[in-house]
């Protein structure tokens, strides 16, 4: 029996007075709860630096995903951090900005 790979990883790293998070795979209900528990744990691992999330390696989210950003957004700004989405491109910045959210979770202003 082999098994078979997570379908959502992570990388944290704390350097340069922030806490950058990599993500590669797939954001969807399967993996929405560790999502968050990934992001708001950056945080509290690292008070105070702002957690940014490199989102060029994923390649599809979904509702359940988009709910996990915006609860650990909400999550990490009220434990006096901010979180924003870096290097969202493709399927997964199109879902984001025709939700509504990219602009939110991303800090770029609206164009």
């Amino acid at each position: 029996m082999t098994a078979t790979p997570p379908q959502l990883s992570h990388l944290i790293v704390a350097a340069d007075g922030e806490v950058r998070v990599a993500l590669a795979g797939e954001v969807d209900l399967a993996v929405a709860d560790e999502l968050h528990r990934w992001l708001t744990g950056a945080a509290g691992d690292h008070p105070g630096l702002p957690v940014v999330v490199d989102m060029s390696a994923v390649t599809f989210i979904d509702s359940s995903g988009i709910r996990a950003f915006v609860r650990a957004r909400a999550d990490v700004t009220a434990a006096g951090c901010g979180m924003r989405l870096v290097n969202t491109t493709g399927m997964a910045l199109r879902v984001l900005q025709v939700a509504g959210v990219y602009t939110h979770l991303s800090g770029e202003p609206v164009e």
